[in-house]
């Protein structure tokens, strides 16, 4: 796992984005589980070979605080746009083009599976 320093520092190396302050994403890193589901299914820490730590990090520690079913949505939005501002910043025109796909079919998966399964078992949505 990732300790707050290196999440801090790839939050300021990539520009990183958050709902939350340095200090609640150091109180939330205890809720991270890194990339995949909690409890389930893990997914890979890297696209093609760049590490994506920080911003599934970010994701777990906003999906844990979450309030509301829009907060889910909102996070979801800021981990695409987190895994572009990695792996952008590492890659090349033709890397560049391959990791955007995998990211389309990456934050696909999380928003078809993952948001409505967390949603009711946050009591968002009901059944």
């Amino acid at each position: 796992m990732i300790t707050f320093d290196d999440l801090w520092d790839d939050i300021c190396t990539y520009k990183l984005k958050s709902k939350y302050k340095s200090h609640e994403l150091k109180k939330g890193i205890q809720y991270a589980n890194g990339c995949g589901a909690k409890g389930g299914v893990k997914f890979p820490s890297t696209m093609g070979l760049v590490s994506i730590v920080a911003a599934c990090i970010i994701h777990d520690i906003e999906w844990e605080l979450a309030k509301c079913f829009q907060d889910l949505i909102d996070a979801n939005e800021r981990f695409d746009n987190n895994l572009k501002r990695i792996t952008d910043n590492e890659s090349n025109v033709v890397t560049r083009w391959i990791r955007r796909q995998m990211i389309s079919y990456y934050v696909s998966g999380v928003e078809l599976v993952g948001t409505e399964a967390y949603a009711k078992e946050r009591g968002f949505v009901s059944e």
